[in-house]
């Protein structure tokens, strides 16, 4: 049985979570620069996989740091991969005004542009696999980003991303959100779950779904 643990980004409220099982460890949305390094070594875990939900930097923060220490694939959707090297679409450029922002223009808190390899593993519109007998199951839903997606875990846990929060805040108004594509693919999709899923949003605590 995985066990889960997960590590939010004081910064950015954002979530990353770490499945854990036989010292095994796969990872959704590494956020914190060298943090999520220091528990891998800490626990002395190997990393199997490391999957993007999406392309913002306040999702994948931690993930260069990652790379310089440990040898793993990263899976992310095409479009998601590749913006990983835009400076623009993967948020870092405009992070610092937003966090500004953000503190109710309190602090200017430093935060440096940057940008990440590609992803080892693609896909297009869906891609599953397993892992310790987990079921994985990931499916694109443009809309909060081009690369954005869904995972799902044994068809009963539900890594929504940035989609589903606990907050209802509006997922289009980022880089890379499109009100169409929400409207054509996000919307839908967020209307066939089913009730009783266990959501792990991007942002703010789990829950389970109700309608």
């Amino acid at each position: 049985m995985a066990s889960f643990l997960v590590s939010i980004d004081p910064l950015t409220d954002s979530n990353c979570y770490l499945m854990e099982e036989e010292g095994h460890v796969l990872i959704i949305d590494p956020n914190r620069k060298e943090k999520i390094t220091e528990i891998i070594k800490e626990h002395q875990w190997i990393i199997d996989y490391v999957i993007l939900t999406h392309e913002h930097c306040d999702h994948m923060q931690g993930l260069n740091d990652l790379r310089e220490n440990y040898k793993f694939p990263v899976i992310a959707q095409e479009k998601c991969s590749k913006n990983l090297g835009n400076r623009v679409k993967n948020m870092s450029a405009i992070m610092e005004t937003y966090l500004y922002f953000k503190n109710g223009e309190k602090e200017i808190i430093s935060y440096a542009p940057f940008v990440c390899e590609p992803a080892e593993i693609t896909f297009d519109n869906n891609y599953e696999f397993i892992w310790k007998e987990h079921k994985f199951q990931l499916k694109s839903v443009p809309g909060h980003t081009a690369g954005s997606i869904s995972v799902f875990m044994d068809e009963i846990y539900l890594f929504s991303g940035d989609y589903l929060l606990p907050s209802g805040e509006d997922s289009t108004i980022f880089p890379g959100g499109s009100k169409e594509d929400y409207e054509t693919y996000a919307k839908p999709w967020i209307q066939s779950l089913k009730e009783g899923l266990h959501i792990y949003p991007g942002h703010g605590e789990d829950y389970i779904l109700t309608k």
